[in-house]
């Protein structure tokens, strides 16, 4: 099956010539904003962001994955899934332990993609795989037996300085 990650421009009605921003520029300012109180204890954390239509609506979400003290912990780090909603972005949901890699699997739930990651509880060695299923206000966990799917967010993706 093909997966088709489409692509949107997204404004934020920050003042700049039409064009002038890139779909990851307007979420870099987007999270500044939203992560302002952070850039204090964590002015060196970075974040990892790919985007995907994961409601089949042909606006890409944005999944983001912060790295620093404040977001991340034994288990893994947050991952922030954010829709395209009035010239900015929405929150959609917040996970709090989630490692990558981040998949995007074949299936849906309530018309959203289902997702799978790699949690790990309490520091132990070993991860589990969790599903993610859309609720219809958010993602809820079920484990998860092999993932196929297309990967957005691999172990070993770049991320972006997030107060630069």
């Amino acid at each position: 099956m093909a997966f088709r990650l489409a692509l949107t421009a997204i404004t934020l009605g920050i003042a700049a010539p039409a064009g002038a921003q890139s779909r990851d520029d307007n979420l870099h300012a987007f999270l500044q904003l939203t992560f302002a109180d952070a850039r204090a204890e964590w002015p060196e954390g970075t974040y990892t962001a790919v985007f995907a239509d994961l409601n089949g609506d042909g606006r890409s979400e944005a999944l983001v994955m912060p790295h620093a003290g404040l977001f991340c912990g034994s288990g893994g780090c947050a991952l922030y899934i954010y829709t395209p909603q009035d010239g900015s972005w929405r929150q959609v949901d917040e996970l709090t332990v989630a490692g990558a890699p981040v998949r995007m699997l074949p299936t849906r739930t309530r018309g959203w993609r289902d997702l799978a990651v790699q949690v790990r509880s309490g520091g132990m060695d070993l991860p589990r795989l969790m599903r993610l299923r859309f609720n219809g206000s958010g993602y809820s966990e079920a484990r998860l037996r092999g993932a196929r799917g297309h990967v957005l967010i691999a172990e070993s993706a770049p991320s972006r300085p997030l107060f630069r």
